[in-house]
């Protein structure tokens, strides 16, 4: 006698509660919070620069005798340019392809979401080019295996032998002098530099007495910024396939195996000093400087290709060093 089966009874179907798409956390990028965004009406336009060692500078007072005049000093100025580039990406959905959706995939939203993603990949990439970067800053020192000369430091993948605390404090102090008194106030470091650090003898002796050698799990971004006196520590940890279409996806943290101590204030404006800043256009329409502009077109001029709709995201930015002094870099810190 025949019987009904399972599969007999049930006709497979996409899920509608459930899709699977590999998006990174918008959390995990950087490029938009360690420098000031200053939003800017035009493309391109120059800035203007005071001379440092005008305003540090000692020895030109003079005791004054009756009816004298006090020694007269003067100032000078520079300045410097920037130039915002446009950047965009976008996607079309073709008529049939929607109407034959099914509604779970949402492709409309995934492709915005696709195209945000990318762009934010790509800012985060000129951060590392433009900032994170060796001999960009005015002090820039080295990781070695050896023992350390000048402007090197002791890899800090080296438990027995290596200083991180110590050589920070010294690139710190370094800064600071160099830039007429600025102390760093921000660090950042790659997601290889973070993980080693975590188990560094060195950073788990710092917590409550060394007790907690055993628990490095303990130790968050807020307690390392603590232990290397700065306000704001971040980390590169996004993740970036460099795989062309079509190939195997080759995926790669961003920023190596470096560190980076730079000042930059909370906000920038009229005489407030910065190591960098992200200059935003933000005037031209369907740009945005700041973050993204999403766009959705539709209309005849697309519908007599077959496309329903194209979405286009666009950012209009320049990522520039203001301020040399400001900031120190160390190459391959680890081994």
């Amino acid at each position: 006698m025949p019987m009904l089966t399972p599969s007999q009874v049930h006709l497979d179907a996409p899920l509608t509660n459930l899709t699977l798409a590999y998006l990174q956390s918008q959390d995990t990028f950087i490029a938009d919070k360690v420098f000031p965004t200053v939003d800017v009406q035009k493309q391109s336009d120059k800035y203007y620069k005071y001379n440092q060692g005008e305003f540090n500078r000692s020895g030109q007072r003079k005791a004054l005798a009756p009816r004298t005049r006090p020694e007269r000093v003067g100032m000078s100025l520079s300045n410097d340019n920037y130039f915002a580039d446009v950047f965009g990406l976008a996607t079309d959905f073709d008529e049939q392809t929607l109407a034959n959706e099914d509604a779970a995939l949402e492709t409309r939203a995934m492709g915005a979401q696709m195209l945000t993603m990318n762009m934010l990949i790509d800012r985060e990439k000129d951060f590392v080019s433009n900032f994170f970067s060796d001999n960009v800053w005015g002090t820039n020192w080295d990781g070695v295996s050896a023992v350390p000369s000048d402007e090197q430091v002791r890899n800090w993948d080296d438990y027995t032998n290596s200083t991180p605390i110590v050589d920070v404090r010294n690139l710190s102090r370094t800064i600071k002098l160099k830039s007429g008194g600025f102390k760093p106030n921000t660090m950042v470091v790659s997601k290889a530099v973070r993980d080693v650090l975590v188990d560094h003898p060195d950073i788990l002796a710092r917590l409550n007495g060394g007790a907690t050698v055993n628990n490095p799990a303990l130790i968050t971004d807020a307690k390392l910024a603590e232990i290397f006196e700065v306000e704001n520590f971040y980390i590169l940890e996004a993740i970036e396939n460099t795989a062309a279409e079509g190939a195997a996806d080759v995926n790669a943290f961003l920023g190596g195996n470096d560190a980076m101590l730079c000042y930059t204030p909370s906000t920038v404006g009229l005489r407030a000093p910065a190591a960098g800043v992200t200059f935003a256009w933000n005037s031209i329409a369907g740009v945005s400087g700041a973050g993204l502009t999403v766009e959705s077109f539709t209309g005849d001029f697309l519908r007599v290709e077959g496309i329903a709709e194209e979405i286009h995201v666009k950012m209009a930015y320049d990522m520039k060093i203001v301020g040399a002094d400001l900031g120190g870099f160390i190459n391959s810190v680890l081994a």
